[in-house]
């Protein structure tokens, strides 16, 4: 079940990070278009924030599932 959870969140992890490129951001502009947020800036910040937030709870499940074996 844990590795499972950390599969997924690995495969998101990948979702998230590849398609964002300094020069297209396909992630930053569909999620501005939705019009989930108020302006470029608030969408750029929650991507931003999302994508670290994500790494660091992979780091953190992976640290203790390897306390567990």
């Amino acid at each position: 079940m844990f590795n499972s959870v950390r599969l997924l969140l690995a495969l998101l992890i990948i979702l998230l990070i590849v398609p964002q490129t300094p020069t297209e951001n396909f992630l930053l502009r569909k999620l501005h278009e939705i019009g989930l947020f108020a302006n470029y800036n608030e969408a750029k910040w929650f991507l931003n924030f999302f994508t670290w937030f994500s790494i660091f709870l992979f780091l953190i499940l992976t640290f203790f599932y390897t306390l567990q074996n």
